[in-house]
Formats: structure tokens, C-alpha cells, sequence
């Protein structure tokens, strides 16, 4: 797949701060693939980054929409005094493709899939993986005026051997890419510190998450008779957005039930409520509602967490359960996405051009 390019230069030029800010943001990026690749919630926090790194990739095409808006359209809520999403224009449209991709097992079907002007010169094996990925981006983005250049950067971050797997929150990149015929030292600099920033915040949402989970587990094992507390603690982790209609319709009981089950999250710290009505209600899991803004974050010294649970058989037991539970809702949300893609496929095939 190489191809001439018509570049002068390679990459940016290579002083102290350039290579610092590559060794940077080369380190931010393995430390959040090494803590992906054994995180005990890594299903449910990829489904997060991809709803994070899309947003990026949105905002580099220049559309006015923040992560809690795409939050909410992936969660299929709407939260009350944000802007409506576009009627007329679907911001949407390449979401499904993109998630089936990175969750293809083939690493090669992406990069077949890449226009053939996209090459390397010979020189560029002389580079750190990380130019060359985000070298590739840019080339896609000189032939490609969508968001998928922007979309490519986490398989072209796996395919230089800086990631074990493709991660979604690494989309991006900068606008100069596309716009710029000759990219400037400060356009590469601009986009190291936003793909280390992205990384870094994904990497403390992800801890996030795992603690979010340490403390399902404790609310479940404190709970005389948790009924469906841990079916919900699970659909939390994947869905951290949830109304008492989404609960009703995706764990099988009535609006009412829902409703009494929120309530139980509420008060075992879980999620708190980010609309102040008593009809059509919202929540959001504790780990988003202060980054988002929902819920003042707390002054002074952090607490301690609190010990683990002693291990005993009848605590591995509950949390075997919880485990399961866990992956049957991973399962349902991921079934429930592939019908509603291949409705919108047949919809788009009956469609005359």
C-alpha cells in the first residue's frame, strides 16, 4: 500500500518539545491500553468512549454538539433544556458502522477499506509510531471531507503497534489536517496534547467506572434481598443514563417497578436525578453526574474508599452473579443495536436514488 507522497517533509521537526510531547502522549495512550486490557468493566467503558471519541470526531466537522448530548442520543433520551438534535440532517449516520468496526475481530477489514492514495514514503518507518498513525489521518483527511479520517485514528493507532486494541476514545485529530496543504510543527503539536488529553481523561473515567462497580457490588451484598438491584447496577454501567421508561422496557416490568428501582439506586449512592419533575424523570450514573455538571463536585480531601468485602463463598456467589448479569445486558443492548442497524439499512435500501 505505499505510495508516493508529494510532502517535502515527514512529520514535524523534532525538538526538545516536540519529542517530549511525543514521549507524552505516547505514554498517556499505552497506559490506558495496558489498564483496557485487564479492566474488569472494559465492555461497558468502550461503549462510553465510543460515544466520547464520536463526539470529538463531530466537533473536528465543525458541529455544535457537546458529550452529553451524544451521551444522551446513545442512551436514546432526550434531557430537557439541551438543543434539540437536528431533524433534517442525521449527525448520526456512521455511529453503527464505526462500532461494528471496532468490534470486528479481523484488524485488517478497516485498512482495506482505506482509500488507495494513502501511502507512506519510504522514510517513514524512520518516524515514531505515533506521527505515522496520525500521518495517516491526515492524508485520509486531504481525500476524505467526512468524519471518518477523523474516526480512523484509533485503528491506525492499533495498526503501529501503540494499542492492543482499537480504542474510541483516540478519535480525532485537528482541523489543520484537512485544511492545511503543509502542516506546521504547532498543527502536530496540537494534535499530540489532544490525543494525550483525551487519553488521560478516558483513562480517569474508566477508573471511575471500575470504582462505580466496586460500589454496585457493595450495595448488592448490603442488600437483605436485592431483587433487581443488580440487573440495574449492570444496565448502569452500559447505559449510564436511564429514565423509569427505559428501565421498564429493558429489564421487563412496569413503569412503576422502575420507578422504585431508581429510587433504590438513588439511595444506595448509585445514580443521582439530573431532572427536577415528577413525570417523564432522568438519572445519571455518580461517576458522569459530576463531570457533566449535574451534581457539585466535593470539596476537601478526598475519602478513603472503603475496604474490600472478605472473600468468602458466598460473596464470590453474588458476584458471579453480578458478572453475568453484567454481560446479559452487554449482550441485550448489543443485539438490540445490530436489529436497529439492519432496520435503518433496509430503510435506506427502499429509499429510490
Amino acid at each position: 500500500m505505499d505510495a508516493p507522497l508529494s510532502n517535502s517533509r515527514y512529520g514535524p521537526a523534532y525538538s526538545v518539545r516536540m519529542v517530549s510531547a511525543i514521549a507524552s502522549c505516547t505514554a498517556a495512550i499505552t497506559r490506558l491500553d495496558a489498564r483496557f486490557c485487564v479492566s474488569s468493566v472494559a465492555s461497558a467503558w468502550a461503549r462510553r468512549a465510543a460515544w466520547s471519541g464520536y463526539t470529538r470526531a463531530l466537533q473536528l466537522q465543525s458541529a455544535e454538539i457537546d458529550e452529553i448530548d451524544v451521551f444522551s442520543w446513545g442512551c436514546g433520551l432526550q434531557i430537557p433544556g439541551r438543543p434539540l438534535r437536528s431533524t433534517n440532517l442525521d449527525l448520526f449516520d456512521r455511529f453503527a458502522d464505526w462500532e461494528a468496526a471496532l468490534r470486528d475481530p479481523d484488524p485488517l477489514a478497516w485498512r482495506d477499506a482505506l482509500p488507495t492514495a494513502i501511502g507512506e514514503i519510504e522514510i517513514a518507518t524512520e518516524h515514531p509510531p505515533l506521527i505515522r498513525a496520525l500521518d495517516r489521518v491526515r492524508q485520509h483527511a486531504r481525500v476524505d471531507g467526512t468524519a471518518l479520517p477523523w474516526l480512523s485514528l484509533p485503528f491506525a493507532l492499533r495498526d503501529k503497534g501503540l494499542v492492543t486494541s482499537a480504542l474510541p476514545c483516540l478519535a480525532g485529530g485537528v482541523k489543520a489536517f484537512r485544511l492545511k496543504r503543509t502542516i506546521g510543527d504547532e498543527d502536530w503539536y496540537a494534535a499530540m496534547r489532544s490525543l494525550e488529553a483525551s487519553a488521560t481523561a478516558n483513562l480517569e473515567r474508566l477508573h471511575d467506572l471500575e470504582r462505580l462497580h466496586r460500589d454496585a457490588q457493595r450495595a448488592i451484598f448490603a442488600e437483605y434481598r436485592p431483587g433487581s438491584l443488580p440487573a440495574l447496577a449492570a444496565l448502569l454501567h452500559h447505559r449510564p443514563m436511564l429514565s423509569p421508561q427505559s428501565v421498564s422496557e429493558l429489564l421487563g416490568m412496569s413503569v412503576a417497578g422502575a420507578s422504585k428501582l431508581l429510587a433504590r439506586g438513588i439511595t444506595c449512592g448509585l445514580l443521582v436525578e439530573i431532572t427536577q419533575r415528577r413525570t417523564w424523570r432522568l438519572f445519571l450514573s455518580t461517576d458522569l453526574a459530576v463531570e457533566f455538571g449535574y451534581t457539585p463536585p466535593k470539596r476537601g480531601r478526598p475519602r478513603n474508599e472503603p475496604p474490600s468485602l472478605p472473600a468468602n463463598r458466598g460473596l464470590a456467589d453474588v458476584f458471579d452473579a453480578f458478572d453475568q448479569e453484567m454481560a446479559n445486558i452487554d449482550e441485550l443492548l448489543r443485539r438490540g443495536a445490530r436489529v436497529a442497524s439492519e432496520i435503518g439499512r433496509a430503510g435506506d435500501d427502499s429509499i429510490p436514488v
